[in-house]
Formats: structure tokens, sequence, C-alpha cells
């Protein structure tokens, strides 16, 4: 499998398992915005699973800022809109996906 496969196959997984569990959370009739923020943090554990991928996706936010910018990259406002509209494990091999095609071009 070539490098631009797996990325796009991590972007379709990042997009399907997650919201597979979100999905199922949102069936059982808990659409409150204020339930599902109180979730993320109500223990321990999900608290520091929350902490580190909110972390995570700032560190993203500016890799991509960055790196976007330095390879002559557009319209990179929609994968930080992608991490918070869909999530990171599917925004971060997305954008791992157009930078790869934006390297092939630049670099036929």
């Amino acid at each position: 499998m070539t490098r631009g496969g797996l990325y796009l196959g991590m972007t379709i997984a990042g997009f399907v398992i997650p919201w597979l569990f979100l999905f199922n959370f949102i069936l059982s009739g808990n659409t409150a915005p204020s339930l599902f923020f109180s979730l993320l943090f109500a223990n321990a554990v999900s608290s520091a699973v929350s902490a580190d991928l909110l972390l995570s996706a700032l560190v993203f936010w500016l890799f991509v800022s960055h790196e976007g910018r330095c390879i002559g990259m557009q319209w990179l406002w929609v994968y930080p809109v992608a991490a918070i509209g869909i999530g990171l494990s599917f925004a971060l091999p997305l954008f791992l996906y157009a930078r790869h095609l934006a390297q092939e071009v630049k670099h036929g």
C-alpha cells in the first residue's frame, strides 16, 4: 500500500469509527451539548484522554498552519474545521494525505 493510500484509509477509518460511538450516543437520546461536555470530563480517565486530545488538536492546528504555508497548500482552514466538526482522527490523516499530494505535485 502506498503512503497516500494509507493516509486515505486512515482518513476513512478516522471518520467512521469515532462516529459509530457518537451515533450510538445520539440515538440513545443524549443530544444535550451540556451532557456531552460534562461526560468529556466525567472522571480522571476521561479527563486525561480529553485533555490529551485537546492539546493534540492545538498542536495539529499549529502544524497545519506552519507546514501548509511552507509547502504552499491552500484551504488550510479546512483541517481545523474538520478536527472540530468530525474529529482529529479524521482531520490529521486528511491533512497528511493532502500534504502528500501537494508534495508529489511540487516534486513531480
